[in-house]
């Protein structure tokens, strides 16, 4: 049960190097090893959402479910709706967020902006699946309070967040927060590191 009437359950969760960093700058990292693995698809069966800013989309092209579990917990628990924060609506259409989708294999994905409605890239990113949730911002960029109320009311109840390093960051910042899953990675990133 989160603090928050307002907001889901939020657990914020991500793996970082010895020296602290989540990424390199611009290009994908993979910091986790096979039991941090299976630990973080174990528990993205027990959230209903699974949230990453767009510049994670893009650079890791996530698919934002749980595969490495036993086939019992497939069958016992829903795979999460995978959802994106992109205001600009730069999420790619051939993306396996969507690929998933309409491949039968994966949750509808949730796109939450502060973009227009009736632009083409809202038309195309519909016609390839998504489902576009429409809020406001502080100009391009709305609060993580008023996205985490926004998926609650469209029936989130247990939220995992992923990433990237804004978000994190934000949630770290913000007081909407319940549950914090850090797994530490036995290697230092150095220069680039994010």
């Amino acid at each position: 049960q989160s603090s928050d009437e307002t907001r889901p359950f939020v657990t914020l969760t991500y793996a970082q190097s010895l020296d602290g960093m989540i990424s390199k700058q611009g290009e994908q990292l993979l910091l986790s090893g096979p039991e941090s693995m299976a630990m973080t698809h174990r528990l993205r069966l027990l959230h209903d959402g699974i949230l990453v800013g767009i510049g994670t989309a893009k650079i890791d092209n996530p698919q934002l479910n749980a595969r490495h579990v036993p086939e019992n917990d497939l069958r016992k628990y829903a795979q999460p709706r995978p959802i994106v924060l992109d205001c600009r609506l730069e999420l790619p259409l051939d993306c396996k967020l969507l690929q998933n989708f309409r491949n039968g294999t994966g949750q509808q994905p949730w796109v939450v902006t502060t973009a227009a409605s009736s632009t083409p890239a809202a038309n195309a990113l519909i016609e390839a699946g998504a489902h576009l949730i429409h809020i406001q911002g502080q100009g391009d960029r709305p609060t993580l309070a008023s996205v985490f109320g926004t998926l609650k009311k469209h029936g989130i109840t247990r939220l995992m967040v992923e990433g990237g390093a804004k978000i994190i960051q934000s949630c770290l910042d913000s007081e909407c927060l319940d549950q914090l899953i850090v797994t530490v990675a036995p290697l230092f990133v150095g220069d680039g590191g994010v």
